[in-house]
């Protein structure tokens, strides 16, 4: 079965990446220095290249494209069990795991912000979460092609199994009287954030060696859970550094 990718960055970070591209699609109406250099990447690597007309693209995505589809392999979905023979070997690294994050362009950014800081993975439950869909990949720029993402039926475990590998489990919760820079952070490290709506499920915030959040005014209830992401991640990559 396969996946497709749409948008220009997203397809420099699949074909600069070790996943398998099947094939290449461009628009014929297209004729840009980046088409021009993605061309030049898909023949470098032998990918078959097929020109199309825009409207079919229209058709089979009505999304900002940018005259540009990729057809991969289904997207490389791991099993959460598999995780530890993926990561660094040092204890100076760090996993990210995601409690239903649910809109797309959320989980894109969070993608995005974790591969532009070290993280090492990411971590998904299997249900009621956004999957890796084409929108999410083209808002994470492609990230995606960069970190390795798990899925796990149940985050509970997953935190489990973490913590008995040594990992420091940090959660993220905007009731916290903790703040994120008054904490001393402990390697491996696993961060946790929650959903949209409700946050961190009350299971997992137990199970958290700590939990913190981000000081702000009182003049918006909080964050985004992506600007959130994108704050600790940079945060934790101080130290990683």
């Amino acid at each position: 079965m396969s996946q497709w990718i749409y948008g220009r960055q997203p397809a420099f970070e699949f074909l600069n990446s070790e996943l398998n591209v099947k094939k290449v699609y461009i628009s014929v109406s297209e004729k840009t220095n980046e088409i021009s250099s993605i061309l030049e990447l898909a023949k470098g690597k032998k990918i078959p290249v097929e020109l199309v007309d825009r409207k079919w693209m229209d058709q089979k995505f009505p999304e900002n494209h940018q005259g540009i589809l990729l057809e991969i392999e289904d997207c490389p979905i791991k099993e959460f069990k598999n995780i530890f023979s993926h990561l660094p070997r040092s204890k100076n690294h760090y996993v990210t795991l995601l409690d239903e994050i649910q809109d797309p362009q959320n989980l894109g950014a969070i993608l995005r912000s974790a591969v532009c800081f070290g993280c090492s993975a990411l971590v998904l439950p299997k249900w009621r979460s956004a999957s890796i869909s084409p929108s999410v990949i083209k808002s994470s720029s492609g990230a995606f092609a960069h970190l390795p993402i798990f899925e796990i039926s149940n985050l509970t475990v997953a935190v489990e199994r973490l913590k008995e590998k040594g990992f420091f489990i940090l959660g993220t919760d905007v009731q916290s009287p903790v703040s994120l820079e008054s904490v001393t952070l402990q390697f491996p490290l696993a961060v946790l954030f929650g959903n949209e709506h409700r946050g961190l499920k009350p299971v997992l915030k137990k199970q958290c060696d700590c939990l913190i959040s981000i000081p702000q005014t009182k003049k918006i209830a909080s964050l985004n859970v992506s600007a959130s992401a994108a704050i600790t991640f940079y945060q934790i990559f101080k130290y990683l550094r």
